[in-house]
């Protein structure tokens, strides 16, 4: 295919992902309740962009899910559930044991308002999760890998990944948008280095999935010293002022220490993809 093509193909794909996260807030609006229109809403903009993305893929590329490293849901990794869950906890414990943020105690929140916060966090957390992972680390990752190799593939998709997430910034400042771009694209390495690791789209998945969780407002928020609070279930203040620790108008997920989870995790994919790869060519010049 040529390089154009694949770029105009890039360029629908990611034009689909933001068309059908345009469409469904119309459909939606109505709902006064906001943790059951946030539930409803993200449920229906998932299935409507899987729908046409795979729809796309069918229609141009003449391939099934699995050619894009989308497999069976039940063929992912318990190992990546773990370091889903590893990451966000590992954050909490370092701000709190380094006392850059302190715990602070909240009013209490009744059954029913936690739990619709739970079921939005949860909602948004995997909707965002399975989507931007389909459509990053499967559809556009094995479009441009095809075209050209896996280290240009890695770095556009990571880029536009970052780049994607500077459009939620308001009041966009030079040093928080970069910090943003670098951010984005780390994790976005981090998580294409998951897929080369496993073939599985899935994994990745889980890894975005519950750090969204987590880090979800609603569920751990952390926030400056005098700035107002909205509910949650966790609320962390942070004792510093240092934008590298806070993250800055972003927030913890482009921070400094987040930053380094990002990049050690990756260490640790890239170590272990490339030792089983060598353990493999070991075996096959044994026979």
């Amino acid at each position: 295919m040529h390089w154009g093509k694949v770029v105009l193909h890039g360029l629908v794909l990611v034009i689909l992902f933001l068309a059908a996260a345009i469409m469904v807030n119309p459909l939606t609006d109505w709902i006064d309740h906001p943790s059951i229109r946030v539930v409803i809403k993200e449920f229906v903009r998932m299935g409507l962009t899987l729908a046409i993305l795979a729809l796309y893929a069918r229609q141009f590329f003449k391939k099934k899910a699995a050619y894009f490293r989308i497999q069976s849901l039940a063929k992912t990794n318990k190992l990546w559930v773990f370091i889903g869950l590893t990451m966000p906890l590992t954050v909490m414990a370092f701000y709190l044991f380094t006392k850059l943020a302190i715990f602070e105690q909240q009013g209490q929140i009744s059954f029913s308002n936690g739990f619709l916060m739970i079921m939005g966090s949860f909602m948004a957390a995997c909707s965002a999760g399975v989507i931007e992972e389909f459509l990053f680390r499967g559809y556009l990752l094995k479009l441009f890998e095809d075209k050209w190799n896996r280290i240009t593939a890695v770095s556009v998709t990571s880029i536009l990944f970052g780049s994607l997430h500077l459009m939620t910034m308001n009041n966009l400042h030079l040093i928080d948008g970069s910090m943003v771009l670098i951010g984005g694209t780390l994790v976005g390495i981090m998580f294409s280095l998951i897929v080369y690791k496993t073939g599985n789209v899935w994994n990745s998945v889980m890894v975005h999935m519950i750090w969204n969780f987590f880090m979800n407002s609603n569920v751990v928020q952390f926030a400056h010293m005098e700035e107002s609070a909205q509910s949650s279930l966790a609320l962390f203040r942070f004792q510093s002022d240092s934008i590298w620790m806070t993250g800055g108008a972003y927030g913890i997920e482009v921070a400094l220490p987040v930053i380094m989870v990002y990049i050690l995790i990756s260490g640790f994919t890239a170590f272990s993809f490339m030792l089983k790869k060598e353990i493999n060519n070991e075996k096959d010049d044994s026979f």
